[in-house]
């Protein structure tokens, strides 16, 4: 099942699931301190805000999984969490409107992206997907952007490969900042907003690989301002990945 299916999700994009039995802990409009800057400081608690719903009788799971829903409910993340135990003594009240913040301790990892939650708010709205939308945020937004697409490429089904079929795909260097802002564009050009085509150069040419593998048809990729990349990337990086496209069938051509 992609989904624990929960009542109206609009606005309200994270859960704390018991999978086990699939049983909903509690619903949440955000997620502090989970999301983290790798510089910080372990929290000893996970804070659930604007909870709309407590399952009054399950403060505790030894296997518990946090997910993202978008506006139809449907899973699109999920992290593990491990026993979870929720920080209070009676539930609290949810009702008249009522939207407290519950703390939970948590056995799993906090993720070191901390702009991700506020970009799975964003996705999990009913707004469709747009291109460009990554490189409108500020550079240090990137790395939390390029960790969502894949935990969400992913969660949702989908494999390293490419799905589109278009003869020549475009990257624009103008917005490449950095090599996370690479994989963002990399990503949008062959596999369209929000697509995922590799977050690393091992990724990208497993991405290579498969759709070969699978019989995709080859494209041309034109890449704009490349120079402009190339200082953003750094000459060797740059030149990396140039071998790990020739080598993957993908011919490039510098405009």
């Amino acid at each position: 099942m992609n989904g624990t299916s929960f009542g109206d999700s609009a606005g309200i994009p994270f859960r704390l699931v018991d999978t086990g039995s699939g049983t909903v802990l509690l619903t949440a409009e955000r997620i502090l301190d989970f999301f983290v800057a790798p510089d910080d400081e372990p929290p000893h608690l996970v804070t659930f805000a604007g909870v709309h719903h407590v399952s009054p009788d399950r403060g505790k799971a030894e296997e518990a999984e946090l997910q993202v829903v978008d506006h139809r409910g449907e899973r699109i993340g999920k992290y593990y969490l491990g026993r979870v135990k929720a920080a209070y003594g009676e539930p609290p009240d949810v009702t008249g409107g009522r939207h407290p913040d519950v703390p939970y301790d948590f056995f799993g990892f906090t993720e070191e992206y901390p702009r991700a939650g506020e970009i799975w708010r964003e996705w999990a709205d009913d707004s469709p997907a747009e291109r460009g939308e990554w490189a409108r945020l500020p550079a240090e937004w990137h790395e939390s952007w390029l960790h969502v697409v894949q935990t969400s490429w992913f969660t949702t089904g989908k494999r390293a490969t490419r799905y589109e079929a278009a003869e020549t795909v475009v990257v624009d260097g103008v917005g490449i900042t950095g090599r996370a802002a690479f994989y963002c564009a990399l990503g949008e050009a062959v596999n369209g907003p929000q697509g995922y085509f590799g977050s690393n150069l091992d990724a990208l040419f497993d991405c290579l690989r498969t759709a070969r593998a699978e019989g995709t048809a080859p494209f041309t990729l034109v890449w704009r301002d490349h120079s402009a990349s190339r200082d953003a990337l750094g000459a060797d990086f740059f030149a990396q990945v140039l071998d790990v496209l020739d080598a993957g069938g993908v011919a490039v051509v510098a405009d």
